[in-house]
C-alpha cells in the first residue's frame, strides 16, 4: 500500500493550520481586555496589601507614641512633685541653719533671747505653712 501526498493536500494542511492559527489570534485578542484587567486587579491587590501592612504599622507606632507620651507626662509630674520637695527641703535646711546659729549666738550671749524667739516664730510660721 502506498500513501502519496498530493500538492493539494499540502495546501489544504496548509490552509488548515493557518485557519487554526488565525482563530488562535481572534480568541487571544478577545481574551486579551479580560486578561489586562485580571493583570490590573491583582497588582491593585498587592499594593493594597502593603498599603493596609504600612498602615498597620503606622497606627501601631501612634499608639506606642501615645503610651510614651503618657509615661513622659506622669514622669514629668513626679520630677515637678520632687523639685517642689527638694525646695521645702532647702527651705528646712536653712531654717534649721539658722536656728543653730541663734542657739550658738544665745549660749555666746545669754542677753540676746530675742533673736532666738525671732527664729523660732519663723519656725513656727514655717511649720504652719507647711501643715
Amino acid at each position: 500500500m502506498e500513501f502519496t501526498i498530493t500538492s493539494q493536500q499540502i495546501l489544504w494542511i496548509c490552509g488548515f493550520i493557518a485557519s487554526v492559527y488565525g482563530v488562535y489570534k481572534i480568541v487571544k485578542e478577545l481574551k486579551k481586555p479580560s486578561d489586562d484587567l485580571k493583570e490590573t486587579v491583582k497588582r491593585h491587590t498587592e499594593l493594597l496589601h502593603r498599603d493596609n501592612e504600612r498602615l498597620n504599622s503606622l497606627e501601631k507606632i501612634t499608639l506606642n507614641q501615645e503610651g510614651i507620651n503618657r509615661k513622659l507626662e506622669e514622669h514629668t509630674r513626679i520630677l515637678s512633685d520632687h523639685d517642689d520637695r527638694l525646695e521645702e527641703d532647702k527651705k528646712r535646711g536653712d531654717l534649721m541653719l539658722k536656728a543653730n546659729m541663734a542657739i550658738l549666738d544665745g549660749m555666746l550671749s545669754e542677753d540676746d533671747k530675742e533673736s532666738l524667739k525671732a527664729t523660732r516664730k519663723e519656725i513656727q510660721d514655717f511649720l504652719v505653712e507647711k501643715n
